[in-house]
């Protein structure tokens, strides 16, 4: 009988034991989980749907080539599915066309003024010799080498599949580029620029300017407005961004995840924007620069080798936000990094 009530007094303690153990466990607070980094907003930029074509390969031994006259002020579309593309910008009212290694090549007019054709469509066929509508055939140039000598004065419009291209000296170029590296120099009256795996390279060019890459680095040097008012915007998902006297008076930067480098003057009643979700942000300013600066940023730092003057600091979360004056604060500045370091160095 003392051996079962020592049992069920032993069992009894233990129950009371084990309850006061998860009591107390219940009762310690939980700990706060760490907080989490700050999600990376997309730059999203769906990719363009090709559609696929018969092409017509050139079966002579020599190259294809065609020229046409046109007006002055021509505007130019072609499309490449493949291939490296170069065009260049000459004296002459014409256009020369050349394909090594690849398609046929030919020419549509869609408008003419006086007698002269001032908007050409440039084929990947010649509409004079084939009979290409049964054959539904691939408008878009293909080869080894592509190249075409246009006016100066030419807008070129460029859509492609897959192409290294280059273009240099004329007036005006929207490319859209579904995968490829694109250079540009010495455009006189703007660029609007996308490639979606690849770099984009401005140099040496003017007027109101849009460069896109999803996967690839941004570079822009020596450019400027051409009208007052000209904007300068990039913007990239995975890839760097380089900028250096860039002298539009407003110019966004962005990038997902990638550095931003600006070297240059802040304009007189310049708007500067320069945000990236994952990466630093450098500026290398001259000292004597004038600009209110507003900053914010999280798992990063800020440091300045220009004096700031007037500075506010405050963190109400995990974004720290700062606001200063760069001189008498004639220009607008806005950096923003989820995580990076925000640096202003002088020149």
């Amino acid at each position: 009988m003392r051996k079962i009530h020592s049992n069920t007094l032993s069992l009894l303690f233990a129950l009371l034991f084990s309850f006061g153990v998860n009591f107390a466990v219940a009762q310690s607070p939980t700990p706060k989980p760490p907080p989490k980094p700050m999600p990376n907003p997309k730059i999203e930029i769906p990719k363009p749907n090709w559609k696929v074509r018969k092409k017509i390969k050139n079966d002579n031994d020599t190259p294809a080539e065609k020229s046409i006259a046109v007006d002055a002020n021509i505007n130019i579309s072609l499309c490449v599915s493949e291939g490296k593309l170069k065009i260049n910008g000459w004296e002459r009212n014409e256009i020369r066309a050349f394909v090594n290694g690849g398609s046929q090549v030919g020419f549509t007019i869609l408008q003419k003024k006086n007698a002269n054709p001032v908007w050409v469509k440039v084929l990947g066929f010649d509409p004079t010799t084939n009979t290409n509508k049964e054959t539904n055939s691939d408008e878009c140039l293909s080869g080894d080498e592509i190249e075409l000598d246009v006016p100066r004065n030419a807008t070129v419009n460029v859509k492609s599949s897959v192409s290294e291209m280059m273009i240099s000296s004329v007036a005006k170029v929207t490319v859209e580029n579904g995968g490829g590296d694109v250079f540009l120099y010495n455009i006189a009256r703007g660029i609007e620029a996308k490639t979606y795996e690849g770099d984009v390279t401005v140099e040496n060019s003017s007027g109101a300017m849009s460069l896109f890459s999803t996967t690839g680095n941004i570079i822009a040097f020596d450019v400027s407005p051409s009208e007052i008012g000209d904007i300068f915007k990039a913007k990239t998902s995975n890839g760097a961004i380089m900028l250096k006297n860039v002298g539009q008076r407003q110019i966004e930067a962005n990038s997902n995840s990638g550095s931003i480098n600006f070297n240059g003057d802040f304009l007189n009643g310049g708007q500067y924007s320069f945000g990236t979700s994952n990466g630093a942000i450098t500026l290398n300013i001259p000292q004597n620069s004038s600009s209110n600066v507003n900053a914010s940023y999280g798992f990063g730092a800020f440091s300045s080798e220009i004096p700031l003057l007037n500075v506010v600091k405050n963190s109400p979360s995990r974004v720290q936000n700062l606001s200063a004056q760069i001189g008498t604060g004639s220009a607008t500045l806005k950096l923003t990094t989820v995580s990076g370091a925000i640096r202003i160095k002088k020149q």
